[in-house]
């Protein structure tokens, strides 16, 4: 059963400005693009939407027609710690003023792919009922740290350094 889209939540959509709206565009696109969702019983194509509030952010997944297949709740305190954590690799890498070995640089790198991967085993503790693989809920770890943090302003949130 495919992913068809993924929706923000209206007011939080047009109270945002336009360059973090083109970034969730972007992790929507990539989530909807590559994931594995499994829902037992589910064959039929469905949308997810995502409401973000103070406290929690809603899940809820709903058939082509309309219909509720899933409606999750996803406290802040889940992933604040690998949000922290996320944040605070990408700004020390983006504050290098060229003082940083490249082995030090490929280290915070590798930092950076060990809190997304974390935060990833996170959310399928959190939200087993998505059904996600690995990736998917990586993809989905981005998303959800795209619309707490803005990524705008932070150099270096997306892609890794080429391995040499």
């Amino acid at each position: 059963m495919p992913l068809m889209a993924i929706e923000i939540e209206e007011g939080t959509w047009s109270e945002t400005p336009e360059p973090r709206r083109a970034e969730w565009r972007l992790a929507i696109a990539e989530l909807v693009r590559r994931n594995v969702f499994v829902f037992p019983g589910v064959a039929d194509a469905w949308r997810l939407r995502l409401a973000p509030g103070e406290q929690a952010v809603h899940l809820e997944a709903r058939s082509e027609e309309g219909a509720s297949l899933l409606a999750l709740r996803l406290s802040r305190e889940v992933l604040g710690r690998h949000v922290k954590e996320y944040v605070d690799v990408v700004r020390r890498m983006a504050q290098d003023d060229g003082s940083l070995h490249p082995a030090q640089l490929e280290a915070l790198d590798m930092g950076k792919k060990v809190v997304h991967d974390d935060a990833a085993r996170t959310l399928a503790r959190a939200l087993p009922e998505l059904g996600a693989d690995h990736e998917t809920y990586r993809r989905l770890f981005t998303l959800l740290l795209a619309l707490r943090v803005d990524t705008t302003k932070l150099t270096g949130v997306y892609g890794h350094r080429p391995v040499r």
